[in-house]
């Protein structure tokens, strides 16, 4: 058999598998609508059945309708016929549904570890077989739907309750594991929750990406949480605020039809935050559509710990809330975590997002104190906060990163003869019990991966069934952007070196049809795109569609799997610096303050060649011209030097490709901070302050929306401290040129007064 063995026709034959497979799939459906739909009577029946007749009798009454329990109980076979399928509450079934109708045949149970057993056992007497499907390692009944979630003192009062799904579970009822996860678009996004809760089982599949940062740590170092009555962090509050309009204003949001939602640790950050919404809500008109259900698919939510189970979004940002009081001194009570089973509302929170987790919080993993309490809530999230802020890394001792041993002398023949062919290959990717074999690594984009090679060792013979095997795996790989190119043993063995060419081969094609991709995609943004001048406009909520969306996670391909993702964010997170609080002046001030300029990378002498833009050859030169511009103007917003990058090619609108190919050049040399979601960039060797000198520009040189905040802090510290908060605003405005103060520009302000007021020698 193995003589006869030709990979052509093994994978035709896989082909016409798969091709078999989707079409029982969908004759499935087909089937399934043709018999629900042969139940249905037609016009002339009503009159010949008493049950259909009830029916159209109180169809046709205005008023004095039959109680629904009253008429569900007289037309039972009819009730069964037109809704085969219900969709109720437990509840509802006890309250509708009279016990002496006939048996559903199954009874199936979503989300069962949030029900309880007496409100569960009237449901499942309504059926002839149930299916009771839950994770016990998500929220259990509690009483909180008794009192309301408002009601709540930081979850020190929770009570836990048994659900349903423990009481199966303790009568040992047959079960049966549900190991694929499907929801995360990144690893990274269930990569805690595997490692912690599940026991490393999940099986999970890997991003084409080259280090997979979804989930990120946003600090708040001004946040302040107010103990009491309160519970609210105001300036973490405000910070997800200013994050959630940027990214429902980008031009990107609506076109790739992302959806967003919030979760908060506690129900006073929830309306605190919803309450700062409504207002920039009532700023932007544009923005509502977002929230409207009949005009978004999935509209933005702001929910707290208690209520987010069973909803996802493509992008969740995590508002911490607790953190450093006004005097400085950490709290170790974090909501609802301190009880029994609080680790189960973090699993919750953390494992929402598709495509990004971004956690706002006021402090820092170390400031958490597990000396003072025993919780493994309280633990389990000092733990996330360090996955969240180092990666993988923080993990380390839970499971094996990408780049483990190959699994066998075939793949590690494979491998060798791949690097040969100049080839970068980085072995097993993924952080689960299923990995890619080999990732060959992307020559003109380092961050993600060209294809991944599957070579048919342990990884491909484990599977239980051909489906999984031959279809299924591959299909969820494809669809989170991988190609994916596989190498026969049998074909490797009898004609190793034609393998070999053929592989070798089908990866130059891969690179050529990327390249031409990226060089159409640059000369349609060069030729549809108007030049437009420089952002003038004081508000950055007014920012032009040409700038760059900056710290975003990058889109992925909605149908087209072998589409051009941008793996900037690895890269702008993997060195990412965090803003350090300096109390003295300026020390090491990157520029002195006799005023903004901008770079003129004419200095440089180097030929700007916008044909070569893309080419590897020219990555010098596009570093060499990062690392002036950082050096003349830094610091500067990530989004900006991108600017003026581009548009000294000749680029008027900064795309994903263009900008992955300049954000690949800074190097490490170049520090980064935060700013209110935009990153900024330093000179090179000089690290992150909250305040350096301010350097005066006019405004049709560089607006205060692109001033950094460090500046307008040294800006502030310049300003009579006994003066009020208003009068050092209006200062403030006076000396960067505004005749008119609008409210974003007002917040910046007294964010860096406050700033500068904290720290004052």
């Amino acid at each position: 058999m193995l003589r006869r063995f030709l990979p052509e026709r093994h994978e035709d034959t896989i082909a016409r598998f798969r091709a078999a497979d989707r079409r029982v799939t969908e004759l499935s459906k087909q089937v399934v609508r043709s018999r629900l739909g042969g139940g249905i009577p037609g016009p002339t029946a009503f009159g010949a059945d008493p049950e259909w007749g009830t029916l159209s009798h109180e169809l046709t009454k205005k008023t004095q309708h039959m109680p629904l329990r009253k008429l569900f109980g007289r037309m039972p076979t009819a009730l069964t016929k037109l809704t085969p399928c219900v969709m109720m509450s437990p509840l509802s079934i006890a309250q509708y549904l009279p016990p002496e109708k006939e048996p559903f045949d199954v009874v199936i149970f979503d989300e069962a570890s949030q029900i309880s057993p007496w409100d569960a056992v009237g449901a499942i007497a309504r059926g002839k077989q149930v299916v009771i499907v839950g994770d016990p390692e998500q929220l259990p009944p509690t009483n909180v739907g008794d009192r309301g979630v408002d009601d709540i003192e930081d979850g020190s009062d929770v009570s836990d309750q048994e659900s349903i799904l423990d009481e199966c579970l303790a009568a040992n009822i047959p079960r049966r594991n549900l190991d694929w996860h499907y929801r995360s678009r990144h690893e990274s996004l269930i990569a805690f929750s595997n490692a912690h809760y599940y026991g490393g089982r999940l099986v999970t599949f890997p991003s084409p990406v080259t280090d997979d940062r979804a989930v990120r740590l946003t600090l708040v170092p001004d946040g302040v949480y107010e103990r009491g009555s309160g519970r609210v962090n105001r300036p973490e509050a405000r910070a997800v605020v200013a994050e959630i309009v940027r990214r429902l204003r980008e031009p990107g949001f609506a076109q790739e039809r992302r959806s967003l939602g919030i979760v908060t640790f506690n129900g006073e950050q929830q309306r605190l935050i919803e309450n700062l919404l409504d207002e920039q809500r009532r700023s932007y008109p544009e923005l509502e559509p977002f929230f409207d259900r009949d005009r978004w698919h999935e509209p933005v939510f702001v929910k707290n710990l208690e209520n987010v189970q069973g909803d996802e979004r493509d992008t969740i940002i995590f508002s911490v809330a607790v953190g450093p009081d006004q005097t400085g001194r950490p709290v170790s009570t974090v909501s609802s975590l301190n009880k029994d089973g609080g680790y189960r509302r973090l699993n919750v929170a953390i494992t929402r997002a598709r495509r990004e987790l971004v956690v706002f919080a006021s402090l820092r993993p170390e400031q958490i104190d597990l000396g003072r309490t025993r919780a493994r809530g309280v633990r389990d999230f000092k733990h996330f906060l360090e996955f969240a802020d180092r990666g993988a890394r923080a993990l380390a001792e839970a499971f094996a990163p990408t780049g483990g041993d190959v699994e066998s002398p075939f793949e590690a023949a494979v491998l060798a003869a791949l690097q040969a062919k100049g080839w970068t290959v980085h072995t097993q990717i993924g952080v689960s019990g299923f990995r890619v074999d080999l990732g060959v690594v992307h020559p003109d984009a380092p961050g993600r991966y060209l294809a991944g090679v599957e070579c048919d060792g342990a990884t491909y013979h484990s599977s239980a069934t051909a489906r999984d095997r031959d279809r299924l795996r591959e299909h969820v790989l494809t669809d989170l952007g991988w190609r994916i190119r596989r190498v026969w043993s049998t074909e490797w063995w009898m004609d190793a070196e034609g393998a070999l060419a053929k592989l070798d081969q089908r990866l130059r094609e891969d690179l050529e049809q990327d390249r031409t991709r990226a060089a159409e995609a640059a000369q349609a943004d060069a030729s549809t795109t108007p030049a437009t001048p420089e952002p003038n406009n004081p508000e950055p909520a007014d920012e032009t569609p040409s700038a760059v969306p900056v710290a975003e996670a990058p889109p992925e391909p909605a149908n087209d799997p072998q589409a051009p993702e941008e793996p900037a964010l690895q890269r702008l997170y993997a060195d990412q610096v965090t803003l350090q609080e300096n109390p003295t002046p300026a020390v090491e001030t990157p520029q002195d303050a006799q005023g903004y300029r901008t770079a003129d990378l004419a200095d440089l002498g180097l030929p700007i060649e916008p044909a070569r833009f893309y080419d590897a050859s020219y990555r010098t030169v596009l570093r060499a011209l990062v690392e002036h511009v950082a050096t003349v103007e830094g610091p500067i917003y990530e989004d900006v030097l991108l600017r003026r990058i581009a548009r000294a090619h000749g680029l008027q609108r900064v795309g994903p490709l263009i900008r992955e190919a300049v954000l690949d050049q800074i190097g490490p040399a170049i520090a980064r901070s935060e700013d209110d979601g935009r990153t900024v960039l330093w000179p090179p060797d000089t690290r992150p302050q909250v305040s350096c000198a301010h350097r005066a520009a006019d405004s049709s040189v560089r607006s205060h929306a692109d001033t950094p905040m460090p500046e307008l802090v040294g800006l502030a510290r310049t300003l009579r401290s006994d003066a009020s908060e208003t009068e050092r605003v209006r200062l403030m405005a006076q000396k960067m040129g505004l005749s008119r103060i609008e409210a974003a520009a007002r917040a910046r302000f007294e964010r860096a007064s406050v700033h500068a007021r904290n720290n004052a020698t």
